[in-house]
Order: structure tokens, then C-alpha cells, then sequence
């Protein structure tokens, strides 16, 4: 699809945040993921072993708490390959550190479409819907997870959490899951390797939509990270090591969505620790800065190539109108070459709320 292109690539970012000169060279026609980026988000059944939570005593009537329920169910299928399902309904769940839901290895997660799991309010600093802690082959699929940020008990604290992936957590697929209204971030991955999240969707949380910490592969297609406000840095995706020993390697962030966040869509902070062979391609940014590299140690060497950046422009009025009608511009990066990149070391401001 032909689509209106202007100017140079350069994006238009307040001299305040540092900036990544993506290059000059513009298409006209936007270029189609390869078929390798479709095949990595394949989910198979590894077991036809389904426990549903109804079974163990879940209501899903928005009311009680199903967190004991829904753990038992969890804990049946743990080690098997098999499934715990969750029927259509709204699960209440404590999401509090010591009561919190607990994902074991070698198995499925599945919500129907129309499943919540949604957290009770609390004013906990440190809460999560799901924790993916030192297991390996997890999915988590479908359904949505929805926070308390409209009814947290406290003003304080950023730690509430949709998905907390973390502790040498291995081989995790997240699919087609929304994160919504997070006291903290819809996703989070501290010390992880191997995780793919396919055509996920962050909406509406109020520090992040996903946080990467410490993690040796990580894949983002085809998701959806908008509207995140609320608490800085406000960013669709934050690529930020907390320590010294914090390493963040191997991402690919592709054909995804970075809409309306107050916020950058994608931020690359090395301050604390070493980013590097991070991929960044054929995404949209719409309404937030794209990206933020900020305090970037000098070796990250990143791959940056075909995104695009829809902004609004006046265009100037004729004859005996006399108002200019804003027009939708959209800048097409072309090169995926060794294109390259400016990171400026330093502080960036606080974004708007």
C-alpha cells in the first residue's frame, strides 16, 4: 500500500531527549515481515492433559476470589505439558507477593477470549496477576489481565505488575494476552532468557507496557503498546538494566504497535548495565517520540531499519478558507544497513503526564 511520505528521516524529538538518527532514505511501500518472524511465535500443545479451574472450584462471577482455585488447577498440570483453562468470566486474584498466582514448568495457561483474571485492590508495592519465576517451557495464551490502578489502596510504589517473568525463567511464550490498568507495567522480564511475546497487547498501565531488566533473547511481534501514562518514564517498551551485571542481549522488536504514550514507544537505557544486539524493525509510532537512547555505553551496536512514525502537519490554507486542516505525514525508514546511532549520555527530562 502506497502511503505519503515527507521530509528526511530524522524524527522530530525535543531537543531535551536524546536522539537516534535513523538515516535519509524513504520508501514509498511499506516491506513485509519475513516468514522466519511467523514461525517463531508457534504454539503447539505439548499435552492433551486440560484441567479447568471451574473443576477445582473457580467461580469467575467477579466477586469471590479464585486464586486458590485457579493455583490448584495450575499446580495439576505443572510438569505434564498440559493445560489449565480458564472459561469466560472474571476471575478475582490476589496478586499480593506471598498469595500471588505461581506458573510451573512444562505447561499451558489458557484464557478464553472473553476471561479476566483481575486483580483485588491492595496497596502492596510489589504485586504481579501472574508470576513466571525459575521455570522453564511456560505459555501463558489469550485473555485479558486487569489491574486495580483505579482502586490501589496507596499513592506510592510502581511494582504492580500484569506478567512478572523473572529468576532464570526460560522459554516463555506470551500470546494474544492483554495488560490493562497495572498500578506498575503490563509486562515485566528480569532475568530471563528466551521469551517470546506474540501479538500481545499493553494498554492503559500506568508505568510501562513492558519492561525488559536483564534478559538473553527476547521477542516483541505483532503486539500493541499504547496509551501508557501515569508514572515515568511512561514508555511503550523500556530496555533499562538496573545493575552493573544486568545484561539485556538478543531482542527483536518487529511489526508492532507503539501508539499514544506519554512517554517514548521504545527506550534504551544503558546507564547501569550493557544493552546490545537489539533489532528494532517495521514498527509504528503514533503519538509518542519513537525512541529514547539515553546514557548508552559506546559499544551497542543495534539494528534499526523500515519503522515508521505517523505525525500531524497543518497544511496551509488556500484561497478564502481560512483555516489549515491538520494532514497525516508518514516517514518511512528504508535502510536496514549498518545504519547509525547517536546516543547522547546524559539525563532526559520527565515526560508529560
Amino acid at each position: 500500500m502506497r502511503e505519503r511520505v515527507a521530509g528526511q528521516i530524522g524524527y522530530a524529538l525535543s531537543a531535551a531527549w536524546p536522539l537516534l538518527a535513523f538515516g535519509s532514505c524513504l520508501l514509498a511501500l511499506a516491506v513485509p515481515a519475513p516468514a522466519r518472524a511467523a514461525q517463531d511465535c508457534e504454539v503447539r500443545a505439548r499435552s492433551s492433559v486440560v484441567v479447568s479451574v471451574k473443576a477445582k472450584g473457580a467461580k469467575g462471577d467477579g466477586k469471590t476470589d479464585d486464586t486458590a482455585a485457579i493455583q490448584a488447577a495450575i499446580t495439576a498440570v505443572g510438569g505434564t505439558g498440559g493445560t489449565a483453562l480458564v472459561p469466560k468470566g472474571t476471575y478475582m486474584v490476589d496478586a499480593e507477593s506471598e498469595k500471588r498466582l505461581m506458573l510451573k514448568s512444562d505447561m499451558t495457561l489458557k484464557l478464553d477470549d472473553g476471561a479476566t483474571l483481575k486483580v483485588i485492590p491492595n496497596g502492596a508495592k510489589h504485586t504481579a496477576a501472574l508470576t513466571i519465576s525459575a521455570v522453564s517451557n511456560v505459555t501463558v495464551i489469550g485473555g485479558t489481565l486487569e489491574g486495580d490502578r483505579k482502586e490501589h489502596k496507596t499513592k506510592s510504589g510502581q511494582w504492580g505488575m500484569g506478567i512478572r517473568i523473572v529468576e532464570d525463567a526460560r522459554d516463555v511464550t506470551i500470546a494474544n494476552v492483554t495488560a490493562t490498568k497495572m498500578w506498575g507495567d503490563g509486562f515485566y522480564v528480569s532475568s530471563a532468557s528466551n521469551v517470546r511475546f506474540c501479538a500481545v497487547t499493553a494498554e492503559g498501565n500506568r508505568r510501562q507496557g513492558l519492561t525488559i531488566v536483564a534478559a538473553d533473547g527476547v521477542l516483541v511481534l505483532d503486539s500493541v503498546f499504547k496509551d501508557t501514562r501515569g508514572t515515568r518514564p511512561n514508555a511503550g517498551i523500556d530496555l533499562e538494566p538496573n545493575k552493573p551485571d544486568h545484561i539485556i542481549t538478543n531482542v527483536r522488536i518487529e511489526n508492532s504497535k507503539f501508539l499514544d504514550n506519554a512517554g517514548a514507544g521504545i527506550i534504551l537505557n544503558g546507564k547501569h548495565g550493557r544493552i546490545s544486539k537489539v533489532e528494532v524493525a517495521r514498527n509504528v509510532f503514533r503519538g509518542n517520540r519513537p525512541l529514547l537512547i539515553a546514557n548508552a555505553p559506546a559499544e551497542i551496536t543495534s539494528d534499526f531499519c523500515r519503522n515508521r512514525q505517523f505525525t500531524k502537519q497543518e497544511q496551509v490554507a488556500a484561497g478564502f478558507n481560512p483555516y489549515a486542516t491538520p494532514i497525516e505525514i508518514v516517514v518511512l525508514q528504508s535502510d536496514c544497513e549498518n545504519i547509525g546511532m547517536e546516543a547522547r549520555r546524559g539525563k532526559s527530562t520527565k515526560p508529560k503526564p
